[in-house]
């Protein structure tokens, strides 16, 4: 999960991303015809577009590559956009920002490794999920490693992330290798320097691309699902993107997505599902 941030500034960057396209998608995924919209205001801000609040610098979920705007989050964002008929606006605003702006009727919906926990800190309603996500543990491919005994292990994780608190509570800080982000734990995971590196399941396998030595090990907890937030006020909404993201989940385009986004990524164990904390890292695109 995210590490806990300090809320910034308003970062009210519009920018128009037509609802015909999935971020680039290249699975097939395609566009629909342009719809008659099926909501309007005062269900959503504005006439004909869907405002919908991203952190740009969180990917995979949203990131900026040049005048692309790449991301999971915006893969979504477009394809419910395009069910409901409308023009899909993105503003780039951190969690807490987000949350303001959809309180104030600024913006339809946020997003952002959303769970529901943190859909109920920033008060907000938490309309459906389109996939899950846990703190997890990746090692050297290859290796045996038990997620649930990793006394005398060389642990990297990124400081104030989701598993640093899971494992400092087990160990001990001290026992830790602390890194500013995940990337950099990973990077030490990678050269050696440490045995494994705990860290967000999703994030983590998505920079598997640029570490292909390493691989996921195990969960440190359960998983819990990630979706999209709308105002508590906006029912009619919420019910309009539940749907739509049903309608996804049933046609496989959220699996699509997440093949996309973290290729094949085993499916995270939710509570009511048993998993055992010991296995073998193999190669995950």
């Amino acid at each position: 999960m995210r590490v806990s941030r300090v809320t910034a500034a308003l970062l009210v960057t519009t920018l128009v991303v037509g609802a015909v396209a999935l971020s680039g998608c290249g699975n097939g995924i395609g566009a629909q015809a342009a719809q008659t919209p099926t909501v309007a205001p005062p269900v959503i801000a504005k006439a004909g577009q869907l405002s919908v609040a991203v952190d740009m610098s969180y990917p995979p979920f949203a990131s900026k590559t040049g005048e692309d705007r790449p991301g999971w989050d915006v893969d979504v964002a477009a394809a419910i956009a395009d069910r409901l008929g409308l023009k899909l606006v993105l503003v780039d605003a951190k969690p807490d920002a987000a949350a303001k702006l959809l309180r104030a009727k600024k913006v339809d919906l946020v997003m952002g490794d959303l769970s529901i926990g943190r859909a109920l800190d920033l008060d907000v309603a938490f309309a459906g999920s389109y996939t899950s996500d846990a703190p997890a543990v990746f090692a050297s491919k290859g290796a045996t490693v038990n997620a649930d005994a990793l006394g005398g292990k060389r642990i990297a994780v990124q400081k104030g992330a989701e598993a640093y608190w899971l494992l400092s509570d087990a160990y001990g800080e001290q026992a830790l290798m602390l890194f500013p982000t995940l990337r950099d734990a990973m990077r030490a995971a990678a050269g050696g320097q440490a045995d494994v590196v705990a860290g967000d399941a999703l994030v983590g396998a998505y920079m598997l691309r640029d570490f292909p030595k390493l691989a996921l090990v195990g969960q440190l907890a359960q998983a819990s699902p990630v979706g999209v937030g709308v105002a508590k006020d906006a029912p009619k909404l919420e019910d309009a993107v539940r749907r739509a993201l049903d309608e996804m989940s049933s046609e496989g385009i959220l699996a699509t997505l997440r093949r996309k986004w973290v290729g094949d990524l085993p499916q995270l164990k939710a509570p009511g599902a048993e998993a055992s904390a010991s296995v073998q890292a193999t190669a995950t695109p």
